[in-house]
């Protein structure tokens, strides 16, 4: 089983090498590296050039696409058996592959896994889930970014990343594979460490967003309206629209915004998780 690995990366150098260098150092060899770099405005020649290993390649995009686009080159690029992404900003603990591969040795088609958060070991993030289930998949994505996503390339071909997506396009994937009835494995263990990005990050759009352009932040969920049924539709546009509402100004917008497109009881839900989710960090 090869692994072909895609990182994407923008802007960030400094964190490609961490990360590459946590590829390169894997238990399990891996076939090839293919970076994508999404048009960065920045030089990559100072870090690129540490590294001789013909393993690794360097694309860089002739117009910025995003995410997705770059992604989707990548699996174009590869020729692996299995493609394995890894977002510039994280780092495989030294295992990661190996414990995918002993996943595609029972037959799996796609894996998910837990990790870390990087800096801050003790704080795990693991679904318990050994495959991944529509339970799982209704209440978001509560497995894990693309650092811990792997597939089988000829899936891949087949169906690849939505670039119409402005966000939600991790649990986009894995919903469209979840029902496509692939077996689709998650390892119930921390076996890359992510780097937390604080919600302020997030924020910093969300506070430039004004309430007419919040259908760029539902595409995911009104993608897979079906799916998620009416009462976890509802939850995920509220939840949507009401992020990083203390950092919003009109916020009486916002919250008639919630209530018109996700109704009163999802709207008064998600204050109520907000509250529960204080008292639990004081407990």
């Amino acid at each position: 089983m090869d692994f072909s690995v895609v990182i994407t990366t923008y802007n960030r150098p400094d964190y490609l090498t961490l990360s590459l260098d946590s590829v390169l150092n894997q238990s399990v060899s891996v076939k090839e590296v293919t970076i994508i770099d999404d048009n960065s405005s920045v030089d990559y020649s100072t870090v690129l050039d540490k590294y001789s290993d013909t393993r690794v390649r360097y694309i860089k995009q002739a117009v910025s696409g995003g995410a997705n686009v770059a992604r989707n080159l990548g699996i174009k690029e590869s020729t692996g058996d299995v493609v394995a992404f890894l977002d510039d900003d994280d780092i495989w603990l030294p295992d990661y592959l190996s414990w995918h591969l002993a996943e595609y040795d029972k037959g799996c088609e796609a894996v998910v896994s837990g990790f870390k958060h990087l800096g801050n070991e003790k704080e795990v993030r693991v679904n318990k889930d050994t495959s991944v289930t529509k339970e799982s998949l209704l209440k978001g994505n509560t497995y894990c970014g693309m650092s811990g996503f792997s597939c089988k390339k000829k899936l891949l071909d087949q169906m690849p990343f939505d670039t119409a997506l402005n966000n939600g396009q991790d649990w986009d994937m894995f919903v469209r594979l979840y029902q496509r009835n692939v077996q689709f494995n998650n390892i119930p263990k921390p076996i890359f460490l992510y780097r937390y990005q604080n919600l302020d990050g997030i924020g910093t759009k969300l506070r430039k967003m004004k309430p007419q352009d919040i259908d760029k932040r539902l595409g995911s969920a009104n993608k897979h309206k079906e799916f998620l049924g009416q009462y976890w539709y509802n939850k995920r546009v509220a939840d949507q629209i009401l992020l990083s509402l203390k950092h919003k100004s009109n916020k009486h917008k916002w919250l008639l915004l919630a209530v018109r497109k996700a109704g009163v009881s999802a709207t008064f839900n998600f204050f109520k998780q907000q509250v529960k989710n204080r008292f639990l960090k004081r407990a």
